[in-house]
């Protein structure tokens, strides 16, 4: 396909947001109105699970079409390996401005960004941008220190971005003493989406542009506007009482139930004004007339646990309300038909989905499956790393894990029943078709013993032998 008949391609991220928890779908409170308005002219997909319960695996996942196992489980470094071709990497090469807008510095600077805005900065330009990025990768092409900082001075001087060393040195000071995202989330948002217009403005009838936002209203620390308190009016003083805890205080500590309240309003407020800031940003396409000429996609990395199963935040199991993500798609018109589609759906069926619209003559990953061709059978996903457990012994060594506290990996099948497997050797079965919410272990029960075999079978065809990923 010819670059300049090219779709631009819109991916928003919006990090640890349960689809449990939008109106779209189904939640009484109205958080989400404007996806609402949103999936009534694109394709909401009814079954989209996340591939991990955390940031990093997912957000691999998203960039690579394939599961954290099949890029080397849950290792602490947040890049697709280079083996694997990246979803921008792909774009930039079929003609795209490849851009990454991030509220999360846990998501990686993947290969393939042409320009990638860390929000916690005080510069927005893309020459300062683009020479943080090229210089990310300058470090790691080498590991001694000499030979760094002649690449880096090298280029400083070919470029003649004599500035950039004296900006770069504010902005560290600046993270350090004025700025923290978990506690400012609302400021990042609302920049974020000021760049992404900017963006559109500019590149609109020259080039082709993919656009990556991650934005973090809804990881905790849940902290929307004071103005936005159509769910709940809480005070900055009662904030920071909420704040000085976090989610691994859940498990060592019982909270006030009058707290716990405030922390599950604050959730949904900071997801209504999150939604409202989407939907501003959709009239803006629409108003600049390239609505129609962009694939936008909506979706999250992972939901949120609010006390469902006894857990709290996204530390641990593979629930829904931690595994299913909202997954909302506006293709470029006369594409698809708009409607509700209940095919089984997951995360890293973005990567293909997209190089599909764009005609990308590379193969494709077998674990990523376009939304426009035919549905998968079954769904993963893997948590094999125990990060919450290990921040839980930070601050309490000699704490006695509890069950849910290991590790674990589930597959769901195409008629809804799904099969989690924990490290001990634990089951669990459940008839999502009848009980969603998983209320009611079926593992145990005499006919459905065969299905039980089944599902860990095929599980352990995709995803191997349990301890070789743990």
């Amino acid at each position: 396909m010819a670059s300049d008949h090219l779709p631009h391609i819109i991916l928003v991220v919006l990090d640890t947001a349960a689809a449990k928890r939008c109106s779209v779908y189904g939640h009484t409170r109205p958080t989400t109105p404007g996806l609402e308005r949103l999936a009534q002219e694109g394709v909401l997909y009814r079954f989209g699970f996340a591939t991990s319960p955390w940031t990093i695996p997912s957000h691999l996942s998203l960039f690579s079409g394939l599961y954290p196992s099949e890029l080397g489980s849950e290792s602490p470094g947040n890049q697709v390996p280079e083996v694997f071709h990246t979803l921008p990497e792909i774009l930039q090469q079929l003609g795209y401005h490849t851009v990454g807008i991030s509220c999360n510095g846990l998501v990686g600077h993947q290969r393939g960004f042409d320009v990638y805005y860390d929000m916690d900065t005080p510069f927005f330009s893309e020459g300062y941008h683009r020479d943080k990025l090229n210089t990310k990768f300058i470090k790691r092409a080498t590991d001694k220190e000499i030979g760094r900082l002649w690449l880096f001075l090298k280029y400083i001087v070919q470029g003649k971005r004599f500035l950039f060393p004296f900006k770069n040195v504010a902005e560290r000071l600046y993270k350090k003493y004025c700025v923290d995202l978990y506690y400012k989330t609302s400021g990042a948002t609302q920049r974020s989406f000021r760049i992404a217009q900017y963006l559109i403005k500019k590149y609109h009838g020259q080039k082709p542009l993919f656009l990556f936002l991650n934005l973090m209203e809804t990881h905790w620390k849940y902290n929307p506007p004071v103005s936005f308190n159509n769910f709940i009016n809480i005070s900055i003083q009662e904030r920071q009482e909420l704040f000085q805890y976090d989610h691994q205080d859940f498990y060592i500590q019982a909270l006030p139930p009058e707290m716990m309240a405030k922390i599950y309003l604050l959730y949904e407020q900071g997801l209504y004004f999150l939604d409202q800031k989407l939907f501003d940003f959709y009239r803006f396409l629409e108003a600049q007339g390239v609505k129609d000429r962009t694939l936008l996609a909506v979706t999250a990395d992972h939901g949120e646990s609010l006390g469902e199963h006894g857990l709290w935040g996204h530390m641990f199991g593979l629930y829904n309300e931690v595994l299913q993500i909202p997954l909302v798609v506006k293709y470029p018109g006369g594409l698809t038909t708009p409607g509700e589609s209940r095919r089984l759906a997951q995360l890293n069926d973005l990567f293909a989905t997209i190089l599909e619209v764009v005609d990308s003559p590379l193969p494709l990953p077998a674990s990523s499956r376009s939304l426009l061709s035919a549905g998968r059978e079954y769904a993963f996903a893997e948590h094999y790393q125990n990060i919450g457990l290990q921040a839980i012994h930070k601050r309490v060594p000699d704490f006695q894990p509890r069950p849910f506290m290991q590790p674990c990996r589930c597959v769901i099948d195409n008629k809804l029943f799904k099969l989690i497997e924990w490290a001990d050797g634990n089951l669990e079965l459940y008839d999502l078709s009848d009980d969603f919410w998983e209320s009611r272990n079926l593992s145990q029960v005499p006919d459905q013993t065969s299905r039980v075999r089944a599902l860990q079978s095929i599980m352990r065809e995709k995803l191997g032998a349990f301890g070789e990923n743990t």
